[in-house]
């Protein structure tokens, strides 16, 4: 049964703390290590087959959910395109768009369960500036390798291209070049490198040639994250809030609004560990009924019903006559075999909210009559 999570909330003012920019800096890079488990579901196999049923592989970086990008060169001949990522194949995969002399490829599938990367600024980039490169070279999926920028060039085609240390292989093609925080700043093109110098496709000229331009962009004044990720929310794209509010957190930590909003679009991206974390930092600041009630939808999506049972009962001790809130306690006290308790949630449900008869007034019989084979046995 869907839960009920369309609860106006109101608006929760906290006072936010401003970090050094020293710490800024220092809180925003991430290790090795953490920049690939940031990025490893974001990064695929691209397999492609020519009308002869020859093999070519590279990689691509989904961008967005459902579209992925690649090198040109990788599908040049293909009739047929899959995806790969480690178990995962995904067969039903088309050309969204493409341009032969950017060595540009989009394809679009129906399958939504890989990560969305998060986007750098390729305008941000200077010589020297240590990045990373994670493909699948030789077929081996999934490698990181470490380097540096080594300048910005323009090749024969006029295309911008980053000259980079970063080594890549046949096999990396098309895959994610990115900065010391784990973000998109680049795509890998294998077929550009002579001896050991290597190439990445600027991620800005991608996001251009789909529209995306201004997809994540950087901000000067970290406020406007905080704006984009509530309009974004407001316009159900919460994959972009929850970027935008991690930028803006940040910055500012010490915000218990941020954290509830982009614990909310966990929660409709169906990352419910990560919400709960989100809404678990709010509650230490402010025990908010709305918070308590969003942490226990996320419990009790994870089957946690015991969890959740205790946070819609902290819930109602602030707002008593919250029909949502009862409601959705009824479910969890059913699935507690608490048959009684769930019967009585679920009147109680009725008399705030008479529309809900209609649909829990069969519920109700069937929680009475386990209830009453409880006794029995």
């Amino acid at each position: 049964m869907l839960l009920k999570h369309l609860y106006i909330l109101p608006l929760l003012f906290i006072l936010v703390c401003v970090r050094t920019l020293s710490q800024q800096i220092s809180s925003d890079e991430l290790t090795p290590d953490k920049i690939f488990e940031k990025v490893d579901n974001s990064i695929v196999v691209i397999i492609a087959y020519d009308n002869l049923g020859n093999m070519f592989q590279g990689s691509g970086v989904v961008i967005s959910d459902g579209i992925i990008v690649t090198n040109h060169h990788v599908c040049k001949d293909a009739s047929r395109i899959e995806i790969k990522h480690y178990a995962k194949e995904i067969k039903n995969v088309e050309i969204l768009k493409s341009d032969e002399v950017k060595d540009l490829l989009f394809l679009k599938t129906d399958d939504f369960t890989l990560t969305p990367i998060t986007y750098g600024n390729s305008e941000n980039l200077r010589s020297g500036q240590r990045i990373y490169a994670v493909g699948s070279p030789e077929g081996y999926e999934n490698s990181i390798s470490e380097g540096i920028v080594s300048g910005f060039r323009t090749n024969e085609n006029n295309v911008k291209l980053v000259q980079m240390t970063c080594p890549i292989t046949d096999g990396s093609s098309g895959g994610a070049v990115l900065n010391a925080r784990g973000e998109l700043i680049g795509l890998s093109v294998s077929g550009q490198h002579e001896g050991a110098l290597y190439f990445a496709i600027p991620v800005n000229d991608i996001l251009a040639m789909i529209g995306m331009e201004n997809s994540y962009a950087e901000f000067t004044d970290p406020v406007k994250y905080y704006e984009i990720g509530t309009q974004a929310n407001e316009n159900k794209n919460y994959r972009d809030a929850e970027v935008y509010f991690s930028k803006y957190i940040e910055k500012f930590s010490g915000d218990a609004t941020a954290y509830y909003k982009r614990g909310y679009a966990r929660f409709k991206l169906k990352e419910y560990k990560q919400a709960i974390k989100d809404f678990s930092t709010v509650l230490e600041k402010s025990e908010t009924s709305e918070s308590f009630f969003y942490r226990g939808n996320c419990y009790y999506s994870l089957k946690d019903y015991k969890n959740a049972l205790t946070d819609y009962t902290k819930a109602l001790v602030q707002e008593p006559d919250n029909y949502d809130i009862y409601y959705n306690r009824g479910y969890a006290n059913f699935r507690l075999k608490n048959y009684i308790e769930a019967a009585s949630d679920w009147n109680k449900a009725i008399e705030l909210n008479p529309e809900y008869e209609s649909e829990l007034s069969v519920k109700i019989k069937i929680a009475q009559d386990e209830s009453n084979i409880k006794k029995t046995k």
